[in-house]
């Protein structure tokens, strides 16, 4: 039809059947040509489905070491029911026959790559351009973040193949000048890289060198756990500890804004109830901390929960420390009735009886509630000293009876038709705005608060619902409140009957006058001379339980937990980069996913200025403090720091970020990265092992790009705290199985893990699909004698592994800490590959002792068979490390430690260099480092 649009206009993605065509048919004339191709093409970057099939199957026959010609191809294909798919044998013949020679392949696959990456291109533009329409929110720097990050992604991808190999002559020469420079540099130290600030750890280094991935691992968050029924309140309400996720927006002790920067999983551990004077409580395990205030202190001490329960058992100490407590400035969302209105007719109204009704005699509580009350209400007098809150009879602009809209909003709160002793406080209102919380409160206390003569004032209840209620309203205002139940009895008729009990709320806040508006005891409340605070009044173990701690951004480091307890939540790293920073004058990037940036400028401060953090955080500078705090601001000024806080990035926006910084600077002289664990994947993995394996090759890929070393943070998992010796080792970095671990090799035989130490066998694994295919592993090795668990299944296989090795289970990939008898493993009955897995149940999961045992890496799946379980390994951040440092203070675990002060910083692997420790003093109320003096030395 001369209307139609001609085939030519039809903007197909870019493309070129005819270098696919020859591409294939080049591979089965030679075989060996894949040799030439494998590092520029893949079976993604072919345009037709059927010759992506085809370059699959072709692959799979080399790389099994067999012909892969017409015949054996097509062969191969009708097995999976795909020959007639793509075009049947004839079309195979034809592949071949139209090539005459294979030898210009590789050209060949460079067109059919430069296509596929065109197509890439265009589908990403096609992205940017719906995402700049459609930014759901985002900023525009969001999106072009995002935007930039695709597109270096494909830059990425485009230089597969790109860099060849280059020749040792070349090389020699400039291994030569690098000497020769080095030989006559003025500066006569060894330190060849780029300096830390700290001389032991110069000369067992020489520096960090540029290009390597230097890992530091610790333990951050160590030991502060709560269980996982715990609740936690953000901003919106309550939430279970367990469910809490990073980026949740926390309510904080002063309503600075607050969110979560780490979740990080404990395990099984005991846990103690700390209760306080006012009868809050919360649950904790030993090591949480506190920050604890004492009126014999100066400042407030942080201390752990162990150490305050110790503290207890002096007289001096007992109802002498104390908690902060939080200003109430959270909450949100709208109220279907007035506050103060609602509070009046919880504590003294009659919610049963046609029309809510109230009683008073006092004419300013009834000008109050026409105030406040809806104005399609009005006071009617009942009668006596009680009035009723009706539906005024006339409503403009409708015709007839109207609903009581009062008595219609008390039914959906399921506040109507209760009697006194079954009212409560809808959660609406407790998880509303501060003013709402609180004119609710006076609504109560105003109908039935009465002012005691030392200015604590009750409020008295038939409703233990209410009761704990009120509690609550109160402590999340910041005021302490008790309960005390009575029990009345009377007689009747000479027999003693026991009536309903009573509840008193005895509440102390630090203002008690805004508490009340309209009480005829409103004069008697006086000034209050010293506030009242919880202070700690019993420790006690309850049990063992999941535990789980959680970091957050306020600068306090404190978040609220049950009762509105207020309660306390990697600075190595960042003492470099200021000595990086000042000392040399070279850029520092800190790619800051954990804290924000006004908080870590805050830690810096202090740690130049050597500036007690807390005296910051509260302004309370001493005379002496402002000259200091005049100097850090002076030198941190001039000093390139750059401080990107964006949460959870990925490795392409970090790497775009600091290539951007590399072209406005022309040279970084380090990368920090805070840390690696709170990173995202650019790929979606099916674990998180996976992705962190990822994240670290592209983190050694960054320092390798730009020429300068990075820094990586990283989290430590928790084995070590099961040792008598805390210190830290390698295989804290992995999780391990025992030498008597059947492999299960591509060949079919099974071998013991421990014979294999030192090769790199293929093996079978699992892929993204859940079928088994074959990989081949790069490296096995013994990881020493660590506390072993044996997981035994029903079938009778069976696995000794550490507690923390991730075995693949029927919700996903699973610690064996974390699992139990009952839950199912996914094995493989079968060794064909292709084929899929079964579940087999655990029937019993047991300590075994210690024991040595191995590991084994292999790239790609990142998991293996052991005796047909499937098995994960993680050590990529231990292979991508060129150099690993620990960091380890004994008084962390051991009060009495002499080396309180000091750390360890231990180098655990240094791929060009010693591996030792060196020691280093800790300055805990600088948040710094400094180089070791040790006695003697001077």
């Amino acid at each position: 039809m001369p209307d139609d649009l001609p085939v030519d206009s039809l903007k197909l993605p870019p493309h070129s059947l005819e270098a696919e065509q020859s591409v294939l048919g080049g591979l089965m004339l030679d075989n060996d040509a894949a040799d030439r191709i494998g590092d520029v093409v893949s079976g993604e970057d072919f345009y037709s489905d059927a010759h992506r099939i085809v370059f699959r199957q072709i692959t799979q026959l080399i790389a099994d070491g067999k012909p892969a010609d017409v015949v054996t191809v097509s062969e191969a294909l009708a097995s999976t029911q795909k020959l007639d798919y793509v075009g049947g044998l004839a079309y195979l013949g034809a592949l071949a026959q139209n090539v005459p020679t294979a030898a210009n392949i590789r050209h060949y696959a460079n067109i059919v790559r430069e296509r596929s990456i065109l197509r890439q291109l265009a589908s990403t533009a096609t992205e940017i351009a719906e995402a700049a329409f459609n930014p759901l929110g985002r900023s525009a720097k969001m999106v072009l973040d995002e935007a930039e990050a695709k597109v270096l992604h494909i830059a990425e991808q485009g230089a597969r193949g790109a860099q060849n190999f280059r020749e040792i002559g070349r090389l020699l020469a400039d291994v030569v000048e690098r000497i020769e420079t080095l030989y006559n540099r003025d500066d006569p130290s060894d330190v060849t890289g780029v300096p830390t600030g700290f001389s032991d750890l110069d000369k067992m280094t020489s520096g960090f060198q540029p290009g390597d991935l230097i890992v530091v691992a610790g333990r951050p968050s160590m030991g502060k756990a709560q269980p996982l029924d715990a609740r936690v309140r953000t901003l919106a309400g309550w939430k279970p500890m367990g469910d809490v996720r990073v980026g949740d927006a926390l309510a904080s002790i002063d309503g600075a804004p607050s969110f979560v920067s780490g979740v990080f999983p404990q395990g099984e551990r005991e846990v103690h109830r700390v209760t306080f004077s006012d009868g809050r409580s919360c649950e904790c395990c030993a090591e949480h901390l506190w920050r604890v205030h004492c009126r014999d202190w100066d400042a407030p001490r942080v201390l752990r929960t162990d150490r305050v329960a110790d503290m207890l058992t002096r007289v001096r100490y007992r109802g002498r420390l104390w908690i902060d407590m939080p200003s109430g400035d959270f909450g949100s969302g709208d109220v279907p009735i007035d506050p103060w209105v609602l509070g009046a007719l919880i504590g003294d109204g009659t919610l049963s009886e046609g029309t809510p009704r109230f009683s008073t005699i006092a004419a300013s509580m009834c000008e109050r509630m026409r105030e406040r009350a809806d104005a399609r209400l009005e006071l009617v007098h009942a009668g006596g000293v009680d009035w009723r809150i009706a539906q005024r009879r006339r409503v403009e602009g409708v015709r007839g009876s109207v609903a009581n809209a009062l008595t219609a909003s008390l039914r959906a709160l399921g506040l109507w038709g209760l009697p006194s002793h079954e009212k409560f406080i809808p959660r609406t209102y407790l998880d509303a705005s501060r003013s709402s919380r609180l004119d609710l409160l006076r609504g109560l206390l105003d109908t039935e608060g009465r002012v005691e003569r030392f200015g604590t004032v009750r409020f008295a209840t038939s409703s233990p619902r209410l009761a704990t209620d009120v509690t609550e309203l109160v402590r999340s205002l910041g005021g302490c409140c008790s309960v005390q139940r009575r029990q009345p009895n009377h007689s009747y008729r000479g027999e003693r009957r026991i009536g309903r009990a009573s509840f008193t709320c005895t509440i102390r806040h630090p203002d008690p006058s805004s508490l009340l508006l309209l009480s005829d005891d409103f004069a008697r409340i006086k000034p209050v001379q010293r506030n009242t605070r919880p202070t700690f009044a019993s420790i006690v173990r309850t049990r063992v339980t999941p535990t789980q701690c959680i970091a957050v951004t306020h600068p306090s480091r404190l978040y609220i937990t049950d009762d509105y307890v207020v309660t306390h939540n990697t600075a190595f790293a960042l003492n470099i980069g200021e000595n990086v920073a000042l000392n040399t004058g070279m850029p520092v990037a800190v790619f800051s996913m954990e804290m924000g940036a006004a908080q870590l400028a805050l830690r810096m401060i202090g740690s130049v200025g050597k500036l007690d953090q807390h005296k910051l955080r509260t302004g309370r500078l001493g005379d002496e403090d402002w000259d200091k705090l005049s100097a850090a601001l002076g030198r941190l000024n001039e000093a390139p720091i750059l401080i990107d806080e964006t949460p959870a990035l990925n490795a392409i926006e970090v790497r775009s970020r600091a290539r951007r910084l590399m072209k406005q600077y022309g040279k970084l002289g380090m990368v920090i990265v805070d840390y690696l664990q709170l990173m995202q994947a650019t790929t979606q993995g099916e674990n998180r092992a996976t992705e962190i394996s990822e994240i670290s090759r592209a983190m050694k890929s960054l320092a390798k790009e730009l020429s300068v070393p990075v820094v990586a943070l990283s989290q430590l998992n928790r084995s070590l705290e099961q040792r008598p010796n805390k210190r830290p080792v390698m295989s804290d970095l992995r999780e391990c199985v025992t030498g008597d671990t059947l492999v299960i090799l591509a060949d079919g035989r099974r071998v013991a893990i421990r014979g294999l130490v030192g090769q790199t066998p293929d093996v079978v694994a699992v892929d993204d699909d859940h079928r088994l295919t074959r990989a081949k592993s790069e490296i096995v090795w013994s990881k020493g004698v660590k506390p072993i668990y044996e997981v035994a299944l029903a079938s009778g296989r069976r696995v000794r592994a550490t507690a923390e090795h991730r075995l693949l289970a029927y919700a996903g990939w699973r610690t064996v800490g974390e699992l139990a008898a009952g839950d199912r493993l996914a094995v493989a009955n079968e060794l064909e590959q292709g084929g899929g897995l079964g579940w087999d149940r655990i029937v019993t999961l047991e300590p075994a002792g210690e024991e040595e045992v191995f590991d084994m890496t292999v790239p790609g799946p990142s998991c293996w068979l052991a005796d047909g379980i499937v098995s994960h390994n993680s050590g990529a951040i231990e292979q991508d490390a060129d150099v690993i440092v620990f960091i380890y203070r004994d008084e962390v675990y051991n009060q009495e430690s002499q080396d309180k002060g000091t750390a360890e910083i231990i180098i655990g692997k240094q791929r060009n260099g010693p591996i030792g420790t060196i020691r280093l003093t800790f300055l805990g109320e600088y948040t710094r480092f400094e180089n070791f003096a040790a006695p003697g030395s001077y």
